[in-house]
């Protein structure tokens, strides 16, 4: 389900049956030649829809204006970068109002730059300072101090920032850490082929398109459904794992 496209019957449905909200967020930025600027928050995206396909999940529309710097180029190439404090304020609010809304578990995806980039860090500050402040404005003083927390009380977990690729799928041979090279153009080939032009990969092309061990000419649609198996498969069984918990 798309959290825009839920009638109010259907998303009390949803918090009534626990779904998961899973929020994409990401950048718009230069990624050489061939590929869309938005291939970022493009990757998330269609990661959470594919989960959102195998297990009960709302999908929330992106955060699509993270900041991305001009490490890879500057605005004329169409990279937009903001204020990382501002950006984070805006999503602290966005999802302050997803918490009230009454999503007991809140899952950010995140591929820029991964969990230690800017925009991920502004994401977990400003997830922390939602728990921490709207567990105080429900629960008063001394919440945590005054005894243990249920069990079943996942206020530490509500809202949780995941890479695209989780662990599992790292160990079968995802890899996050180019940019524009094999692994995102291969992502991006097979999910949107249409926005891919590999043919402009010219020898003047960005020095990390075409690296010896990771050249964006080689990637395939192929390469990037066997990818695209392993990581929507890591997500589901990480969220029937919170959903099992919850439920035990």
């Amino acid at each position: 389900m798309h959290l825009h496209h839920l009638l109010p019957h259907q998303l009390q449905q949803a918090l009534d049956q626990g779904w998961p909200l899973l929020v994409p967020t990401g950048c718009v930025e230069y990624h050489g030649p061939h590929l869309p600027l938005g291939v970022d928050t493009l990757l998330v995206e269609e990661l959470l829809h594919r989960v959102a396909e195998r297990t009960p999940c709302v999908v929330a529309p992106p955060f699509w204006y993270g900041p991305a710097s001009y490490a890879v180029s500057g605005p004329q190439q169409g990279s937009i970068d903001v204020s990382t404090e501002r950006f984070g304020r805006h999503v602290k609010d966005v999802l302050a109002s997803f918490w009230k809304t009454g999503f007991r578990w809140i899952i950010v995806g995140i591929h820029h730059q991964g969990l230690d980039g800017p925009e991920s860090l502004a994401i977990r500050q400003a997830a922390a300072e939602v728990t921490f402040e709207l567990t105080h404005a429900e629960r008063g003083d001394a919440w945590w101090g005054k005894a243990p927390l249920d069990q079943a009380d996942n206020v530490f977990e509500r809202i949780q920032v995941w890479p695209s690729a989780l662990p599992p799928a790292v160990e079968q041979g995802v890899e996050m850490a180019d940019h524009a090279g094999f692994y995102e153009t291969s992502l991006i080939l097979a999910a949107h082929p249409a926005l891919v032009d590999q043919a402009r990969l010219t020898a003047d092309a960005p020095w990390y398109t075409r690296t010896a061990s990771n050249k964006a000419s080689e990637a395939s649609a192929e390469a990037g459904q066997r990818m695209w198996n392993a990581m929507v498969n890591a997500w589901v069984n990480q969220i029937n794992l919170l959903q099992t918990r919850r439920n035990a």
